[in-house]
């Protein structure tokens, strides 16, 4: 775990999770507290470092994508397009995953503490200690993001808490993955890379379609209006 850690920039916590959560294969145990890790965990580890800085996925939808069995509650025919688009991602060469010194976020952007909290969520990894560390793109989004929520806040008014993005990474994570559900659905009979041409093509109007339904449902909530029956299929 000492050369892993050492090797990838990533903390043994988030190795750890990764393992609790399926993504990295397990290690070969030569003791109690002893274990080998070789080259099919580190290049897991670029994969999903990959995966996340190309195409912003949670961690759910990388496991969908990386993972060798049958991903659970998916159709014979959604595991074979899953297999195709597996194949079709291809790691992106070192020389193109830039990381982002972390420097130039915080504390001129996002406090220390704030940071603090949002690591220790799991929200963002960060790589390095001192003045060399960083993050990957995109955990800079996030911090990013959090640096726009906390700008909205006038002096003497409650600050949000880092908290509030625990909600979001875990409801997106459940939307993802019932999206993944849909489109391995409806779209099976396409190439696996025109379905990642559709999925990257259809972010900017997804995120506003989120902005939107957002915006109605809170101030429905407001007004003290039900939410209205969505038929589900």
């Amino acid at each position: 775990m000492r050369d892993l850690t050492r090797i990838t920039g990533l903390p043994r916590e988030t190795i750890h999770f990764y393992l609790t959560q399926g993504l990295l294969p397990k290690p070969l145990k030569t003791g109690r507290n002893t274990a080998v890790y070789g080259e099919e965990h580190l290049e897991r580890l670029q994969r999903i470092k990959d995966l996340q800085d190309r195409h912003f996925l949670p961690l759910k939808a990388i496991k969908a994508v990386l993972q060798d069995g049958a991903a659970e509650g998916f159709t014979e025919e959604q595991q074979s397009l899953l297999a195709r688009l597996r194949s079709s991602i291809e790691p992106a060469p070192a020389s193109a995953v830039r990381d982002v010194a972390l420097s130039s976020i915080v504390p001129s952007r996002v406090t220390r503490s704030d940071l603090e909290a949002i690591r220790r969520l799991g929200v963002v990894t960060v790589h390095g200690k001192g003045a060399g560390a960083t993050v990957t793109a995109h955990d800079a989004a996030v911090l990013e993001c959090w640096a726009e929520l906390t700008a909205l806040t006038r002096p003497g008014e409650p600050k949000v808490i880092p908290e509030l993005l625990v909600a979001y990474v875990e409801a997106m994570d459940s939307l993802v993955e019932r999206e993944t559900r849909q489109l391995t659905e409806r779209f099976s009979g396409l190439p696996a890379r025109r379905l990642l041409e559709l999925i990257d093509g259809s972010e900017p109007p997804i995120s506003r379609l989120m902005a939107v339904l957002r915006s109605r449902r809170i101030k429905q909530i407001i007004a003290g209006a039900p939410a209205a029956p969505v038929r589900k299929g």
